[in-house]
């Protein structure tokens, strides 16, 4: 980026304040003789405003906007050009009578003050000739044959030269030479004639300047600055015959001075110009904007105070109240009538303009509905192209720490990513709102931008980078080529498009989190089908068939507190009419616990292939198995036990488990709970297992700590003697219904509380 230099500065507002001062004095005395012969409210209003637009707003404008310009851009030859255009002009609109006003002043100043009115009133010519060869950008005339301008800038500087030495001599009382006496009958007429010189020749340049310009920029420029100065002749030829003319069309005549410094300070400074028509719009929409609305209703106001004030003389105490609530009437009728005005006036004398912003504002009321990606861009794009004719747009959407090309609209999708350091990324984080990107500027921040990625804007003619924010996060970025029309981007279009902007990443949040519930879905669905694969496996390891043993009756169930659990019961047949006998409960829940399950479950038919053994050196094997197998905190509470259907005896070890009740006549309870410490919890454990003998009626409940832990919404416990209780209370019932009478009890306890643990059950009853 340029900066700007500090001498320069300095030397622009030492300039500023003389300029002001000189211009003060010289504005006093244009309005002190208006002042002098005004008389109450009879003074002529139309020859005061007239006056005071001509010769007090017009050239502080110039001075204002001339000096502020050189301020900004220092650096730019035709912004010094512009200043000498202005700061001319601000002297040349008090007319170019050879009687110089300034003689009046103190005799200390009056003559540098001579020197310096008469150098700017009579060099304006030139400043506006040099001024229309190089801008907005040097003539190609000029280029190929640059001598050519001095055969008619030579003679506007000799007449101009001759007109400056005559009002300095006049002025200073100084005889004329002969040749000077000759002239000054003339010089007045030479001057009106070289006036219509200066605007035809700048008419001329800027009216060829566009056929041989490639850039649609300065051909905007150029409408615009032909318009203005079709509006200065208009003025002048009205000028001439302002004596016979009202003084309202005087006023009107006049505006063209007042916005001849605002317009080539508009076209000079600005990033981009609008075009003519664009332009128009812009000011009508002011001018009937809030701010706009409020000038008016205070002007209207103003009219109905003078209004009374000078025609209620004479007039009733009624006449007036009533002349009074017209005027108040007025003033609510312009506020109320606005924004229709300004619709109508859209829709007769800009109706292109006016159907984009329809087009726009339905745009961003619709997208926020759609919820897929694909033609939620589409259709963004595809109406974006419409609204405001544009051939070519990208799409670049945030991905981790880069915004990828997802989509493009009258060119290749771009195979480049943006980096969260490049430029461009940078420069809209930080602006948050639509960013110009202007390759004729070199003061623009796109010439930042490493090679790679100015090639890529380049290549995809972006002129307008829209992001995407939402939440304070920018999603991505839209870029946006080139109009049809070569119009630029103007503030309308920019308020819509973040409008737009704004919209799109609300349903570009929503079509990402539907997505998100979708794959989520879709994913969980996946789960559930291979969690329920893994449920049917996992029954299939439970007793598939009950074995048959003479004088016993067996039943087992368990329940799972998820798809899958971690209690495991078993029970098989072995040699010489043995009934082996198990229970366990895996520490922990769902798909690890039930991996256990599965080792222990291998572990014990692995032990018992040979037949019946020690059972007490069975378990210590399978606690080193499992041990093994196992994380440190993995580990199952086990019950097992060998039943001898011959001598009615049963041999069992408990390894940490809930011990076994064995109800005796429905009355006497048992625990068996004599082994040692759960299976894999510690290295090398042992066991000591025992024996019971049983008798014909016995009842052995094996569970789990699921079942007698069942908790309600109170968080309170069911527990083991509401359990005993029930299983007294049904000891003569067969084993499946003992099973489900406990089942039915726990869950009549637990209520509305969810299954908290896996329940398990195994009921043998020793018959007769």
């Amino acid at each position: 980026m340029h900066k700007r230099p500090g001498v320069q500065i300095v030397w622009l507002g030492f300039g500023f304040l003389l300029a002001v001062a000189f211009q003060v004095g010289l504005t006093s005395q244009a309005i002190a003789p208006l002042w002098l012969h005004s008389r109450g409210w009879r003074v002529d209003s139309a020859q005061w405003i007239l006056t005071l637009v001509v010769q007090a707003l017009t050239p502080l404008l110039c001075l204002l906007l001339g000096f502020g310009v050189a301020a900004k851009r220092p650096w730019d030859h035709r912004v010094w050009l512009l200043l000498g255009v202005l700061v001319s002009y601000s002297l040349f609109v008090f007319g170019t009578d050879v009687r110089d006003p300034v003689m009046s002043w103190p005799p200390v100043i009056r003559h540098v003050a001579l020197l310096y009115h008469n150098f700017w009133v009579t060099s304006w010519p030139v400043w506006m000739i040099v001024f229309a060869i190089y801008f907005p950008e040097r003539a190609g005339i000029d280029r190929r044959q640059p001598r050519i301008k001095w055969l008619f800038l030579t003679p506007v500087a000799v007449a101009c030269s001759v007109y400056l030495l005559i009002r300095i001599l006049k002025n200073e009382n100084v005889p004329l030479p002969y040749l000077l006496r000759l002239v000054d009958p003339s010089i007045g007429f030479l001057m009106q004639d070289l006036f219509w010189f200066t605007v035809l020749t700048c008419l001329g340049v800027w009216a060829v300047k566009p056929s041989t310009s490639t850039n649609p920029d300065a051909r905007r420029r150029l409408r615009v600055l032909f318009v203005l100065v079709m509006g200065l002749i208009v003025r002048q030829v009205l000028h001439i015959r302002e004596r016979d003319l009202p003084g309202w069309l005087l006023l009107l005549a006049a505006l063209p001075l007042a916005f001849f410094p605002i317009t080539l300070a508009y076209v000079t400074v600005v990033q981009r110009a609008l075009d003519v028509r664009v332009l128009v719009r812009q000011g009508v929409q002011y001018a009937l904007a809030r701010r706009g609305v409020l000038g008016m209703q205070l002007l209207v106001s103003t009219c109905v105070v003078l209004l009374v004030a000078k025609v209620s003389e004479g007039m009733t105490f009624g006449q007036r109240i009533l002349l009074t609530a017209s005027g108040v009437g007025a003033v609510l009728l312009v506020g109320a009538g606005s924004q229709r005005l300004a619709r109508w006036v859209d829709r007769h004398f800009f109706r292109e303009a006016y159907d984009v912003e329809q087009v726009l504002n339905r745009l961003a009321d619709n997208v926020s509905s759609i919820v897929e990606l694909g033609p939620l861009l589409e259709t963004v794009t595809s109406r974006l192209a419409e609204a405001l004719h544009i051939t070519k747009l990208a799409v670049f959407l945030g991905d981790r720490h880069f915004y990828r090309p997802v989509a493009a609209l009258g060119l290749e999708v771009p195979n480049y990513s943006f980096g969260e350091q490049t430029v461009s990324v940078r420069q809209l984080l930080s602006a948050k709102r639509p960013l110009p990107v202007y390759f004729d500027n070199p003061a623009s921040w796109i010439h930042e931008a490493t090679g790679s990625e100015s090639v890529v804007l380049h290549k995809i003619e972006a002129q307008l980078l829209l992001p995407i924010v939402r939440r304070d996060e920018m999603l991505g970025f839209l870029s946006l080529g080139p109009k049809i029309s070569e119009a630029p981007y103007s503030p309308t279009d920019m308020q819509l498009l973040r409008s737009v902007a704004s919209q799109t990443g609300l349903a570009i949040e929503n079509s990402r989190l539907s997505s998100a519930i979708a794959s989520e879905t879709a994913q969980r669905e996946v789960i559930n089908r291979e969690l329920a694969i893994a449920r049917e496996v996992q029954q299939r390891l439970f007793p598939q068939e009950f074995p048959s043993i003479p004088g016993i009756e067996l039943v087992g169930f368990c329940r799972p507190a998820r798809e899958i659990g971690g209690d495991y019961y078993d029970f098989f047949r072995l040699p010489k009419d043995i009934l082996g006998l198990a229970i366990g409960d895996i520490s922990g829940k769902g798909i690890p616990a039930s991996l256990l399950m599965a080792s222990l479950q291998a572990s014990l038919r692995g032990q018992t292939l040979a037949g019946p053994a020690n059972i007490d050196e069975m378990m210590a094997n399978i606690s080193s198995l499992v041990y093994a197998a196992s994380p440190v905190n993995r580990y199952a509470t086990f019950f097992y036990a060998q039943y001898q259907a011959d001598g009615r005896a049963l041999t069992y070890v408990n390894a940490g488990h809930n011990p076994p009740i064995l109800l005796r006549r429905g009355a006497e309870v048992l625990r068996l709970d004599a082994g040692g410490p759960p299976v894999g919890l510690l290295p090398g454990a042992v066991y000591q297992g025992a024996s019971i003998q049983l008798d014909a009626g016995d009842l052995l409940l094996l569970f789990t700590d699921g079942m007698s832990e069942a908790m309600n919404v109170s968080d309170e416990e069911w527990g083991e003697d509401e359990m005993l209780n029930v299983l007294r209370e049904c000891h003569t019932e067969a084993p499946d219904k003992i099973v489900e009478a406990l089942f039915r009890e726990a869950d009549e306890f637990s209520g509305s509380a969810p299954q908290h643990d896996d329940m398990t059950v195994v009921i043998a009853k020793f018959l007769t």
